[in-house]
């Protein structure tokens, strides 16, 4: 496994933006943070980048909740589907004096978290409760309790809690709002991260299509393909469902690719799926160029 690292050491967007394009050599970004960067228009540069990228952005919050609040205005105006924050700091041990605590963001403590839940369950795992740990915390900036949790959810902040028992965890899973792709709903980080792997898997997976006739017997083969593929993600628990058809299904034809698509190179792909939360299809397209 690789590790990536962008040093930002500038605050403009300009900045920012020559930062993140340093990551276009990474071929498969699924998760990014920007520990230490909570301001508004570096918030809704690294959203956008991660929408570019068919990646999820882990964004970190100011001190406060009224200034994380409006931090996120920011993003909330471009794209929400893509980002999720939670709240508040983390209390770690001082690395240079372990006998005191420092604060610091949750940003890259909550990404560690979601690449776990990616390792031992799947992307489609609700990333939260008492099995949440964020490992090397302490302690918390400030307490919330159930009501104080609601509260932020309301405002699409995930609350960190310290649970009696289980240590700090994460006590929320839920993107920055109800993202507003081709109508759908991405208010869940499980729903949101099982799409975009969903889409950058089968984006990579179709590239043989490319030189293709844009017909029938091409269509097929992408969909027998595209259901190999969903029908093996659907037995590994990838999906709610208990048959294929309850679980996804995949349109390709000349009911999703026009004639003025076939005049312009591009085959058209519907896809659905059913996530385990909420248990509802939740569909995206995928627009694939021939050349």
């Amino acid at each position: 496994m690789r590790a990536w690292i962008v040093r930002l050491r500038a605050s403009s967007t300009a900045a920012i933006g020559r930062g993140l394009s340093s990551l276009d050599a990474v071929d498969h970004l699924g998760l990014l943070c920007l520990p230490g960067i909570s301001g508004g228009s570096a918030l809704a540069a690294a959203a956008a980048y991660a929408r570019s990228r068919r990646a999820f952005f882990v964004a970190e919050p100011s001190a406060t909740r009224p200034a994380t609040v409006a931090a996120l205005r920011a993003i909330r105006r471009a794209d929400r589907g893509h980002v999720a924050t939670h709240f508040p700091r983390l209390k770690i041990r001082d690395p240079l004096d372990p006998a005191t605590t420092i604060l610091i963001g949750p940003s890259a403590a909550v990404a560690g978290m979601l690449s776990r839940f990616d390792i031992y369950w799947g992307v489609q795992t609700v990333p939260a409760g008492t099995t949440a740990h964020l490992l090397g915390a302490v302690g918390v900036a400030s307490a919330i309790d159930e009501q104080g949790a609601a509260s932020l959810r309301r405002e699409g902040i995930n609350a960190i809690r310290q649970v009696p028992g289980h240590g700090i965890v994460a006590w929320g899973a839920r993107t920055l709002g109800a993202g507003s792709e081709s109508g759908e709903d991405w208010q869940y980080i499980p729903v949101r991260r099982t799409a975009l792997y969903l889409e950058e898997s089968l984006y990579d997976g179709i590239g043989w299509a490319v030189f293709e006739p844009n017909d029938e017997p091409t269509w097929r083969r992408l969909r027998e393909a595209i259901e190999a593929f969903l029908e093996h993600t659907r037995l590994q628990n990838g999906f709610a469902g208990a048959t294929p058809a309850e679980s996804y299904f995949v349109r390709c034809g000349p009911n999703t690719t026009t004639q003025n698509d076939i005049d312009n190179g591009v085959v058209v792909i519907e896809i659905g799926f059913a996530p385990f939360r909420p248990a509802e299809f939740v569909q995206f397209r995928i627009r694939h160029r021939r050349h």
